[in-house]
């Protein structure tokens, strides 16, 4: 439950760093790959080793963190521009939404973790609760086209948290997870400078110190978001001996980040809920209810 408490919160964090970058006007790309390199040296500090580049490459989960860490930074970046065009709100739902994807995967990959009627009730009342939270009553047609991002969002992010359940589920241990987890956001990282060049905007901001301020922040909280999502999900039970359910962990974070996001939205930067949005918060705590009883 530790686990699962600091990856919401971290989670929770990076939609809102997010949301300070824009703010002050800081290159979403700058801030990224700074980001990156904190990510990776926290996971390398974490693990109390340097491994070499040949040990890394030939490990066997080096396959599946290489396409996750090229994918974490394609997503990084649309949730940068989300955040800022559509909204903490908006973004974090299209974001938390994607849960789905690896719910229905976990189920399907993991013996132990099946569709009960009851976990069915709790995912389904999820869902529609994400929908609630996420519901505005009237769009211009410039915030319609703004939509194109957190639709990328949904599917890109259920895809990567898909891979992550893989991983977790077929490599990563406990030992592992600090080492995996550095190697993932390394491969961002590398991915980002490769990129650097085509953007010249992102090249100048790396001389400001603001830029290496919410930089730092967002790396440390991106790293907590996986290194505690993973540690959740390896927990085991002490009452009945199995491993914590995939379908159970991800509804449970993604919800909760969802209601925390948007009540920060509201607090912090004014991002007002409609009495549908809250009512979508009301039904996100009877979901959440549910899921933890399981």
């Amino acid at each position: 439950m530790v686990f699962l408490i600091l990856s919401i919160l971290s989670s929770t964090a990076i939609f809102i760093t997010f949301k300070l970058i824009g703010r002050y006007k800081i290159n979403t790309f700058s801030a990224i790959i700074i980001n990156y390199i904190v990510a990776c040296l926290a996971g390398f500090f974490l693990s109390n080793s340097f491994p070499s580049p040949t040990q890394i490459v030939t490990s066997q989960w080096f396959p599946v963190s290489l396409l996750i860490g090229v994918m974490f930074i394609i997503m990084f970046w649309i949730i940068g521009l989300s955040t800022q065009k559509a909204g903490v709100a908006v973004t974090t739902v299209a974001g938390k939404l994607s849960v789905i994807i690896p719910i229905a995967f976990s189920i399907w990959y993991e013996a132990n973790d099946k569709l009960t009627p009851v976990k069915l009730t709790g995912i389904v009342l999820a869902l529609v609760a994400v929908v609630l939270t996420s519901y505005r009553q009237k769009h211009s047609d410039g915030e319609q086209k703004k939509f194109l991002l957190p639709l990328i969002l949904f599917l890109g992010m259920g895809i990567v948290d898909s891979f992550v359940k893989y991983a977790q589920a077929a490599y990563v241990s406990d030992e592992v997870n600090p080492i995996f987890s550095a190697t993932v956001f390394g491969i961002a990282g590398i991915t980002g400078f490769l990129a650097l060049p085509f953007n010249k905007d992102a090249t100048k901001d790396f001389g400001k110190l603001k830029t290496w301020a919410l930089g730092i922040v967002l790396g440390l909280v991106n790293f907590g978001s996986i290194y505690f999502i993973i540690g959740a999900l390896n927990h085991i039970d002490i009452n009945t001996g199995q491993q914590a359910e995939g379908s159970i962990i991800f509804g449970i974070n993604n919800l909760s980040i969802v209601v925390l996001s948007v009540i920060l939205g509201f607090v912090l930067f004014r991002e007002r809920p409609s009495k549908v949005n809250w009512a979508g918060i009301a039904l996100s705590v009877m979901a959440i209810l549910i899921l933890t009883t399981l």
